[in-house]
């Protein structure tokens, strides 16, 4: 009869470490909810909807309504995080001893190849483009970067994420096909040295007061040259479920090793604007535009099959568990805020149009 051995929690961490330690991409996302998913695979993130400034009417007669505007409840955003990639191992390793304690040198070193050559590349692949797909900022360029053009894109790109308000502690991830390019162009070439300067793991310089990492080209998402993020509007919790060695199970002389875990990555709505993805042309949604008569909104969206969606309190419907799936004309009252966009399969969604009644 064969026994059944559980790997440990400071076993399984260990693995994990050493995961971090490999992947492209940990440290690009905010690790603060990791442990939110502890134990579940969903997690509702609640946050305040802000409303915008009023005149202040000092004109308005006594009873005849609030000098301070339309009252307005504070109202809630919540964004809904299920992970729903649930990946698993089955390996035999052949019998080495005859003992009843499973070898872990021989584990570590099976997981370590794994780990290097499957696990990772595979979760990093799916993160860009999980991060890419849900990202605040979709800029479609006008044709794919050159050596005398791509400097001119990031800096478009940067700038346009600044102007949002994400804090200017971004990072800038380029797939390796594009860094040629990139070092090739003037503006590239007339940097300063950096001389002693510290860094962050794998980049290789600063540019526009981010620092570039190169990432590899089947990591990085079909049609995207490079993307900009910034680290808190980034999560992407992970968990293993379960580690275990069976010694000599029946029908095998040896061991037999399974290994479960769950994955996902999401951007935060509230900060959606600190992840900018430059698309090659032909690749996004066009933005939806709304008109508005007799009380009634009417969405088009110029790509043809796009599917769109909409929310009437203001809340993006990128993210909001509020959206609704455009069928016919919205009945629109005052304090309504319209908020639209659209989506189509294998290509990235459409910036939101808005319209607010007075």
């Amino acid at each position: 009869m064969g026994s059944v051995i559980h790997f440990d929690e400071k076993y399984k961490q260990g693995l994990m470490d050493t995961f971090n330690k490999a992947s492209e991409t940990d440290d690009m996302f905010c690790h603060d909810l990791d442990m939110e998913f502890s134990g579940v695979k969903t997690v509702h993130v609640t946050s305040l909807r802000t409303e915008a400034l009023q005149d202040y009417n000092r004109s308005k007669e006594v009873g005849t309504g609030s000098r301070y505007g339309r009252t307005k409840e504070v109202g809630n955003e919540v964004q809904t995080f299920t992970m729903t990639q649930d990946k698993s191992l089955s390996l035999s390793i052949d019998k080495g001893n005859n003992k009843e304690t499973m070898d872990k040198a021989k584990v570590g070193k099976v997981m370590k190849a794994e780990r290097e050559e499957r696990i990772v590349p595979e979760v990093d692949r799916y993160r860009l483009n999980k991060w890419a797909k849900d990202a605040g900022i979709h800029k479609e360029l006008a044709a794919a970067p050159t050596k005398t053009t791509i400097v001119s894109q990031i800096m478009e790109l940067h700038n346009e994420m600044l102007d949002a308000g994400v804090p200017d502690q971004l990072q800038l991830r380029i797939s390796r096909a594009y860094m040629p390019t990139l070092k090739l162009s003037s503006e590239w070439t007339a940097l300063d040295s950096l001389g002693g300067k510290t860094l962050p793991k794998g980049c290789i310089g600063e540019f526009d007061n981010m620092a570039v990492k190169p990432m590899s080209t089947k990591r990085m998402p079909a049609n995207v040259p490079f993307m900009i993020t910034y680290k808190g509007s980034l999560i992407s919790p992970m968990k293993i479920n379960d580690f275990k060695g069976h010694v000599d199970p029946p029908g095998l002389s040896g061991d037999l090793l399974e290994f479960r875990m769950m994955y996902d990555a999401f951007v935060l709505g509230k900060k959606s604007s600190g992840v900018g993805v430059a698309c090659l042309p032909g690749t996004v949604v066009k933005t939806p535009t709304v008109a508005v008569a007799d009380g009634k909104a009417t969405i088009q969206c110029a790509t043809a099959d796009a599917v769109i969606y909409y929310t009437t309190n203001g809340s993006d419907p990128r993210y909001s568990t509020d959206a609704q799936l455009y069928t016919a004309p919205v009945a629109l009252t005052s304090g309504d805020e319209l908020r639209v966009y659209a989506a189509k399969t294998d290509m990235f969604w459409s910036a939101v149009a808005e319209h607010d009644m007075a």
